[in-house]
C-alpha cells in the first residue's frame, strides 16, 4: 500500500459522489469559476447508489436526460461534468484554475486539518478494493466538500451465498438491475406506473411495510406483504388497515428466486409453494456511504442520514454549521428520494460551497 500527494493542489470545492446530487453540485461550482474535485467510489468498490440500481427502466420524470436507464445515466453524467474541463483563467490579474477534475476514487477519511481558513484532507483508495482494504491510496485537499455519496438500499437474505467475497446474493444483480420492468423495485414512486392494477409482492416490515403499501395503492389494489420469515412488525392500527384492504401478509421465509433469464416471476418458499407475482418491491433499509465521516460532529437521523441547514451545510449534534463541509442528495434526511429533487439539491449546495468562499 503507498500514500500519495497531489502535489500541493488545493481545489476550491470537492465532492464525494458523482450521481446526480454529485455531478451537479460540481458543475453548478464550476459554472462559479471553482476549481472542482468529483470523487467516485463506483470504479473503485461495489458501492453504487441507489441511483445506477434504482432505474431498471427509462427515467420519465426527471428534466434531464430522459430516456435512460441507471448505468446509462451515470455514464451520462460523467460525460456532461467531462464538458467543464480544468482550464486556467485570470480574474483581476490573479491566475486560477477552474473547471471539474473527475476521479475514480474511494474516500477512506475526511479530515479537516488545524489551518485557518479551513481546509480539509481526503485520505482516498483510487485502485480496486482488494476485498474491504483499500491498495493504493492519494491524498487530496480542498477548501470546501460537498457530501454527495448517497446511500445503498439493503438487500433481502435470499440465496446468500456464503463463499461469495462480499456476501453478494445470487442472482442480484440480474434481478435488481435487469433493464426492464420485471425486476426487484426499490421505489414506489418511481416505479408503481409500471404494474397499474397487476398483483404487486412488497418484501419489507412495519412502517417500512405499511409506507410502501400506502403508495402502492395509487397504481394496484392487489398487493401481498413478504415479511421472508419474520415477524411482520406492524402496529396494531397499521395491521388493522391493512387487513381491511384485504392485503395478505405471507411471513414464510424465502427460499429462491423463481426467475426466466432477466425476468423475476416470483418465489419458492422453505414450506415447498410458489408464488408468481407482476411486479416487486424491496424496502430494507438502508446504508448511508459515510464510513469517512466516522468520528465526525455530525447530527444525523435514526437511519443515518445527515441533518442540514436551508443552506445544504452539514450541523453538529448541537446544531451548528460544520465549516465548509455542505450535502445533498439522497444523504440527506428529510428529502424525497427522487432524482429531480437530488439534483436541485446538489446545485442548492454546490453554489452554498463556492458562495462560503468568497473573501470579502
Amino acid at each position: 500500500m503507498t500514500t500519495a500527494s497531489e502535489n500541493g493542489i488545493v481545489y476550491d470545492v470537492a465532492v464525494i459522489g458523482a450521481g446526480p446530487a454529485g455531478a451537479q453540485a460540481a458543475v453548478s461550482a464550476a459554472h462559479q469559476a471553482r476549481h472542482v474535485l468529483v470523487l467516485d467510489a463506483g470504479p473503485i468498490s461495489h458501492l453504487k447508489g441507489r441511483a445506477f440500481w434504482s432505474k431498471s427502466v427509462q427515467i420519465e420524470d426527471a428534466p434531464v436526460f430522459e430516456g435512460v436507464i441507471g448505468s446509462h445515466f451515470m455514464r451520462a453524467l460523467r460525460e456532461w461534468m467531462a464538458t467543464r474541463p480544468v482550464r486556467e483563467v485570470t480574474i483581476g490579474g490573479r491566475t486560477r484554475r477552474t473547471g471539474i477534475e473527475y476521479r475514480p476514487g474511494y474516500v477512506l477519511e475526511l479530515q479537516a486539518l488545524d489551518v485557518e481558513p479551513t481546509l480539509f484532507a481526503m485520505e482516498t483508495s483510487v485502485e480496486p478494493l482488494r476485498g474491504e482494504r483499500p491498495s493504493k491510496r492519494t491524498r487530496f485537499r480542498a477548501r470546501t466538500v460537498v457530501v454527495a455519496s448517497g446511500f445503498d438500499d439493503v438487500w433481502p437474505d435470499i440465496e446468500v451465498n456464503e463463499q461469495a467475497e462480499r456476501l453478494y446474493q445470487r442472482y442480484q444483480t440480474v434481478f435488481r438491475f435487469a433493464g426492464n420492468r420485471r425486476g426487484w423495485h426499490v421505489c414506489i414512486r418511481c416505479d408503481g406506473h409500471l404494474h397499474i392494477d397487476e398483483h404487486l409482492a412488497i418484501l419489507a416490515l412495519g412502517d417500512d411495510a405499511f409506507g410502501a403499501a400506502r403508495g402502492a395503492q395509487d397504481f394496484t389494489n392487489k398487493i401481498t406483504i413478504l415479511t421472508n420469515g419474520r415477524p411482520h412488525g406492524l402496529r396494531a392500527e397499521d395491521l388493522a388497515t391493512v387487513q381491511a384492504q384485504g392485503i395478505e401478509i405471507v411471513e414464510t421465509q424465502i427460499a429462491a428466486h423463481i426467475g426466466q433469464r432477466t425476468d423475476l416471476l416470483g418465489f419458492r418458499f422453505a414450506d415447498g409453494t410458489e408464488r408468481y407475482f407482476d411486479g416487486f418491491l424491496v424496502d430494507e433499509g438502508l446504508i448511508p456511504n459515510t464510513r469517512y465521516l466516522d468520528g465526525w460532529d455530525v447530527q444525523t437521523d435514526e437511519e443515518g442520514l445527515l441533518i442540514v441547514n436551508d443552506d445544504r451545510q452539514v450541523l453538529t449534534a448541537a446544531g451548528e454549521p460544520v465549516p465548509g463541509l455542505f450535502a445533498a442528495g439522497d444523504i440527506v434526511s428529510g428529502e424525497r428520494n427522487l432524482i429531480a429533487t437530488a439534483f436541485a439539491l446538489g446545485q442548492d449546495a454546490g453554489l452554498s460551497a463556492t458562495d462560503s468562499l468568497r473573501e470579502w
